[in-house]
């Protein structure tokens, strides 16, 4: 056969084949979707990725959302074995915590008032037969039931009566009463003449706790201070140190303290009298303005309305007070001392004015 016939059968043949393999080809792909489809549709419906993305606003959990997810497993507790003398003990401790939003370790700067009461009213004949207890006490540890929160101030008895061997008060005749009044909370108050104290008499707290007994606010009674006198003025404490004084007006301005446009001068005398510092705080401060109104010296002054300020005394007058004193560096003289803060014009004080 020549070269000529053999041309065409040779190209017909070669489109028979292609024609042969695209058909093939789609047959296999036909087949391959059917599969896979048949497949997605056996197997159910598949969720999507999805990407994280932030949210636009904060959506609050609801309450449905909480309930759905399933909580973090705890850590086991220990086993805790109380026994009956411990729960007595805790509950002996509730009853002897007062009551009232004045008792908040929060508070601060309370606002008080005072009411007198008959000598006769049945809670100062109450609160004189817990007075008689604890003078009859054997030593200051017998004491420790008479006292306003005894686990706390066991510590500073201690130290007041074992340290610096100090002795209690001796008050006399009764000759005033009263409730003070803060909110819900109420202390009463008696004012007895004292002997050894012949600048401020002598004054017995008593707080009511929730067990009903009163007790005996020990720290203003004894004018309790966080140093003796002797020892403060020995030291020279440039520590800020808690002291209870009588404060009256001084002329005295010496050492670092002599320039007297600036400084306004305080004598704080120990509650037995026999010590003294003076105390120096710059006029032009509130500090300054309110320990000036306590003693009966005015001062002029541009303080916004509304701060609060003690009453304006009369001239000369004394002012029981509890302060902060502190030492300048390198003190020149143990007598003149910086007062830092007036905790309270008075020696009874709260648990947020002792912060």
């Amino acid at each position: 056969m020549s070269e000529a016939s053999q041309t065409p059968q040779k190209n017909g043949w070669q489109k028979d084949s292609l024609l042969l393999l695209a058909y093939s080809l789609a047959l296999i792909a036909a087949v391959t979707a059917v599969g896979y489809f048949g497949y997605r549709l056996f197997q159910g419906p598949q969720e999507k990725p999805v990407m994280e993305v932030a949210p636009k606003k904060a959506v609050p959990a609801s309450s449905t959302i909480l309930a759905t997810s399933a909580p973090a497993p705890e850590p086991s507790k220990p086993e805790i074995k109380t026994t009956l003398a411990q729960i007595a003990k805790v509950e002996a401790a509730k009853q002897a915590k007062p009551s009232g939003p004045l008792y908040d370790p929060n508070s601060s700067n309370v606002s008080l008032s005072f009411e007198s009461i008959q000598a006769g009213d049945s809670q100062v004949a109450e609160a004189q037969a817990v007075l008689t207890k604890y003078g009859q006490a054997a030593n200051w540890r017998e004491r420790l039931p008479f006292v306003f929160e005894p686990e706390r101030v066991e510590a500073l008895m201690q130290q007041q009566y074992e340290e610096r061997k100090a002795p209690d008060p001796e008050h006399g005749r009764l000759t005033a009463a009263g409730i003070i009044t803060s909110g819900t909370s109420k202390v009463l108050n008696l004012h007895f003449a004292c002997t050894n104290r012949p600048d401020a008499g002598m004054r017995a707290n008593f707080h009511r706790t929730r067990g009903g007994r009163l007790l005996l606010d020990w720290e203003s009674w004894v004018a309790w201070s966080e140093m003796s006198w002797p020892d403060f003025k020995k030291e020279r404490s440039q520590r800020e140190v808690v002291m209870r004084a009588i404060a009256s007006e001084s002329s005295y301005y010496n050492y670092e303290f002599s320039e007297s446009w600036r400084w306004l001068a305080v004598k704080l005398r120990s509650p037995d009298g026999l010590h003294n510092v003076t105390g120096y705080v710059e006029r032009n401060t509130v500090l300054g303005i309110a320990l000036a109104n306590l003693i009966g010296v005015p001062l002029p002054h541009k303080l916004p309305d509304g701060t609060p300020m003690p009453a304006l005394n009369l001239p000369r007058s004394k002012a029981t007070v509890t302060v902060r004193l502190a030492f300048p560096n390198k003190a020149q003289s143990d007598h003149c001392v910086k007062i830092t803060e007036l905790l309270a014009d008075r020696w009874l004080l709260f648990p947020g004015e002792a912060k």
